[in-house]
């Protein structure tokens, strides 16, 4: 293997590997790797709560050697991600852009070329359909690029409109598609939050993001009749089964009431093409703000407060806290989707990746307890191999969107890294010797979602807290214990958040079904109905 940069406890417990055929992986797979676990049937229901990898697109596989990531890559490695669990994929913005990120939109209509074609999609979209993968966009609509032709437009007819010089029925509405002042004292009355001058136009437009990505006008009807023919393009040509949809609080900035007005009309369009569409927001909020968002139709928001960008995340505080905290959270994590599909994650291309600064097991028992939660769970890619952020934050989001590491011997598939990312990361493990290695992060990552794939009721299920167990209630105990409970199939959920010691727990009446540990050399016994869990050992029972 290539040696990169000599890393410590991490490396040498993250053994590395790839699959570079798109075969299935199972086969590579040595013999010790499979448990029961692994065996398990699966029981997966045909509806929102899935298992999804989130995809870089242009950082994920190679397929045709120009070293940026492109459809046909993830079309090539389809079996692989179905392999490890996944049953959804979230692909970052496709469409024709002007920068690496894809997040100023040039051309809705259009596949950026360095990522494929329209037929690359429809058959990526296809394939993954037999494999019971969903496919969802993301749909950034709240801005566009500085260059789409709709902006072009817009520019033209509203200095004609201030003007006053005669414009057609047309016209008048794309001088409203953007959000424009006329005025510098038209904006300091608006408060606005960023705005720029409209090239030599005598008139200003919102820029909350950056000056080439002009906000659009929500008051202008034409700005739905933009939004609705690119998701009937995408759901009725590519059979695509949602969208993602970046920066829901930014179509009226910070206005929660008229954001879920938006976002109704928004996910109609896609349940009208689909039923069975699903739409995920993003607010990037608090608690209390994400809840007053669910007031909207769409199926889920992401749990910000439970990833790597709040430090006090509930998965991801200190382990003297986890019970505690992750007790808290599970709560408030079902009760703020308010009867919908929680969205919770750990984290993604927006933030630091969650194996920076950690050990192999913590960095699994953290990838294991998201996996307990109730909701649809979002992996980012790389985390399942345990990829770090940079320690180098001169490169900015770029270093969070690093390439995938394959293969460090041959390279193969292995795309550039964005733009601008300064990375230096200590480790990379690729992915081909993890798929033979029993102690792998990538296949801990597996059996976390056998297991959702296999007990329905881990996703969907009922919470109830077993607040009369003795044993998890000592206070010398770090065991967390709680059923959930979907079609009349209760499970038990046992959790050890100790990093060292194992417990006791007692069965009672209850069948151990399985056991997912972070060390395979630590192992459960089950003893006159006592089983005992080792550390950082998650239990299921029936």
């Amino acid at each position: 293997m290539k040696k990169l940069i000599s890393c410590l406890l991490l490396s040498a417990l993250m053994l590395m590997g790839c699959n570079n055929s798109p075969s299935s992986f199972s086969d590579e797979i040595s013999d010790s790797a499979q448990t029961e676990i692994d065996l398990l049937p699966e029981n997966i229901i045909d509806d929102n709560y899935r298992n999804f990898y989130q995809i870089f697109v242009s950082s994920y596989y190679d397929s045709n050697g120009d070293k940026i990531g492109d459809l046909k890559g993830i079309d090539s490695k389809l079996n692989y991600i179905r392999d490890l669990g996944y049953t959804g994929i979230w692909l970052s913005p496709i469409f024709d852009s002007g920068t690496y990120h894809g997040y100023d939109t040039i051309d809705y209509l259009t596949i950026d070329e360095d990522l494929g074609t329209m037929d690359d999609l429809k058959k990526l979209v296809s394939d993954a359909h037999n494999l019971g993968i969903k496919i969802i966009l993301d749909g950034v609509f709240n801005h566009t690029s500085y260059s789409c032709s709709w902006f072009k437009n817009a520019l033209l007819a509203h200095q004609k409109k201030i003007r006053q010089e005669e414009i057609t029925e047309e016209e008048k509405h794309y001088s409203n598609l953007y959000v424009f002042y006329d005025s510098l004292e038209e904006v300091k009355n608006a408060k606005v939050y960023k705005y720029a001058k409209a090239g030599g136009n005598d008139f200003y437009y919102e820029c909350n993001f950056d000056t080439n990505m002009p906000e659009l006008n929500f008051d202008e009807e034409m700005t739905y009749q933009k939004i609705q023919e690119v998701i009937e393009y995408y759901m009725n040509e590519a059979d695509i089964d949602g969208f993602r949809l970046d920066a829901t609080t930014y179509y009226y900035l910070d206005n929660a009431d008229k954001n879920v007005e938006v976002l109704n009309r928004i996910t109609k369009m896609v349940k009208d093409c689909k039923p069975n569409g699903y739409v995920v927001g993003e607010c990037f909020k608090d608690q209390a703000t994400i809840a007053s968002y669910y007031r909207s139709n769409a199926d889920s928001f992401f749990y910000f407060p439970g990833s790597s960008a709040y430090p006090d995340s509930f998965l991801l505080t200190s382990i003297n806290d986890f019970k505690k905290n992750y007790l808290k959270g599970l709560n408030t994590l079902i009760e703020t989707a308010n009867g919908k599909i929680p969205a919770p994650f750990l984290d993604n291309h927006d933030m630091g990746r969650i194996t920076k600064s950690k050990n192999i097991y913590e960095t699994k028992i953290q990838l294991g307890v998201l996996g307990m939660l109730n909701g649809s769970t979002f992996n980012y890619y790389g985390d399942e191999i345990g990829m770090s952020s940079s320690e180098n934050s001169s490169g900015g989001d770029a270093n969070y969107r690093t390439h995938y590491f394959w293969d460090d011997e041959t390279h193969t598939g292995e795309c550039k890294n964005p733009a601008g990312s300064t990375a230096q990361i200590e480790c990379y493990p690729d992915s081909k010797t993890q798929l033979k290695d029993p102690r792998s992060i990538l296949n801990y990552v597996k059996k976390v979602n056998n297991l959702r794939n296999a007990f329905p009721a881990i996703s969907r299920g009922t919470l109830v807290l077993n607040t009369q167990d003795s044993q998890v209630n000592a206070s010398s105990s770090s065991l967390l214990s709680f059923t959930k409970t979907y079609n009349q199939e209760t499970i038990t959920i046992v959790i050890n958040f100790s990093p060292t010691d194992s417990y006791e727990y007692d069965l009672s009446a209850k069948q151990v079904k399985t056991v997912l540990k972070v060390n395979d050399e630590n192992q459960e016994t089950e003893k006159e109905n006592t089983l005992t869990l080792p550390s950082y050992g998650i239990a299921i029972l029936a």
